[in-house]
């Protein structure tokens, strides 16, 4: 009889916490590929989701605590000069790592503790398959261990933050020639993603082209109402910019118009105070942080005109994609990955720059047009679920992850 074969997955906080939910799916859906599935958490959080029978979490990650010793440091020296020299050398922004070599130094320091829990915590009895949801400290301390031979192989998936090098501090993306000199797979999430990472040159061979998959739950129901029922679903911070919305709402006196916005952040206070010369015929509900769940429910349950996505930057946007799978139609920025996700046929994509009275006229567009007719909902479904079918993506991402005959390269 052969070894039970495991997922080990380092997540950043999933299933714990509201985060991640885009991996919710991912995480169901390969359950049925593998006799079991370990989730390490890198950070713990309030509340545990439902996860399948074959699923448990290990939480010797979580337990390990950030702040080092000096005497540590010294113990990681040679580690960290490895790790620094290929950094170094290989790129071009030296004078950035170099002040910044106090928190390389912490850093590493760090994920080789993390990488000494999780080698302890798997069950080498096992035949032990690894993946970081993330390009994070998870894919660090799976580089480590790697390079010492002390696991066979891993794979990482990116999704946004850690693709794009201009949402990091001096455009820099820390630890990216290590990481990606050790892993077997790559997944990237969007086309977008895929070419820009491709034009870097780190390794294209290791690039998989993998997005996110949903399951179809139905297609959102409009009634002969009048009223206009809008949704985002969105972090409130800078990048997010919600006050473009908001912007937008006020020049549309001629419609009665509802906004359910789900997501919290530091902004609220600064965006509800936006919203008091709001003209009356615009009401909003902030809903902060909520299962995701109750998203899918308002989906299915209550008609919704049109879904709104006005972020500068986005890795794919999983919020676009559930509104889409139910057929609703959207207005995005054309930014990242959301170009792999709506098109003009699904919603309206606007320029990186759209301020308030152009993303206006795009909202009347798409209540005023065909897209705001059921019919029209089942092109939208069925577009969406061409590229994020769940079935058909992660038994995809299941095929490249179970071959461990491919060691990395370069």
């Amino acid at each position: 009889m052969g070894k039970n074969k495991v997922l080990n997955i380092i997540s950043n906080n999933f299933p714990y916490g509201l985060g991640e939910q885009f991996f919710e799916a991912e995480v169901a859906k390969m359950a049925e590929f593998y006799d079991e599935i370990v989730l390490y958490p890198l950070k713990k959080a309030e509340g545990l989701r439902k996860i399948p029978a074959n699923v448990t979490v290990n939480n010797a990650l979580n337990e390990v605590t950030e702040a080092v010793t000096k005497k540590q440091v010294i113990f990681c020296l040679g580690l960290i000069l490895r790790i620094v020299g290929i950094e170094f050398f290989r790129s071009n922004k030296r004078s950035f790592i170099f002040k910044k070599i106090k928190w390389w130094m912490t850093s590493i320091t760090y994920c080789k503790a993390l990488s000494l829990a999780y080698e302890k915590a798997i069950d080498q009895e096992k035949d032990n398959h690894h993946y970081s949801f993330w390009m994070n400290d998870g894919a660090l301390l799976l580089s480590i261990l790697r390079a010492k031979k002390k696991i066979s192989g891993f794979d990482f998936r990116v999704n946004g933050y850690d693709i794009f090098e201009e949402r990091h501090a001096g455009n820099y993306m820390p630890f990216r020639y290590f990481n990606y000199k050790h892993v077997n797979h790559v997944y990237v999430l969007s086309k977008v993603a895929l070419a820009y990472l491709k034009a870097i040159n780190f390794n294209p061979n290791k690039l998989i082209y993998a997005p996110y998959g949903i399951y179809t739950q139905g297609l959102n129901q409009l009634t002969d109402s009048k009223d206009i029922h809008m949704v985002s679903c969105a972090n409130m911070i800078p990048l997010k910019r919600i006050d473009k919305t908001i912007a937008a709402l006020k020049l549309i006196t001629e419609k009665t118009i509802h906004w359910t916005h789900f997501g919290d952040g530091y902004l609220r206070p600064e965006l509800e105070e936006q919203l008091k010369d709001m003209p009356s015929n615009i009401t909003v509900d902030f809903r902060g942080h909520i299962p995701n769940t109750e998203v899918i429910d308002l989906y299915k349950n209550k008609p919704i005109n049109l879904f709104i996505h006005t972020s500068e930057t986005e890795g794919l946007g999983m919020a676009i994609i559930e509104a889409q799978s139910f057929g609703i139609p959207a207005v995005v920025i054309g930014v990242g990955g959301v170009l792999d996700i709506v098109t003009n046929e699904t919603g309206v994509v606007l320029q990186p720059d759209a301020e308030g009275p152009v993303i206006a006229q795009a909202i009347r567009t798409v209540i005023d047009g065909e897209m705001n007719t059921q019919a029209y909902r089942e092109v939208i479904q069925k577009h969406c679920m061409r590229i994020f079918d769940a079935e058909k993506n992660y038994e995809a991402l299941y095929k490249v992850m179970s071959n461990k005959s491919e060691k990395p390269k370069g």
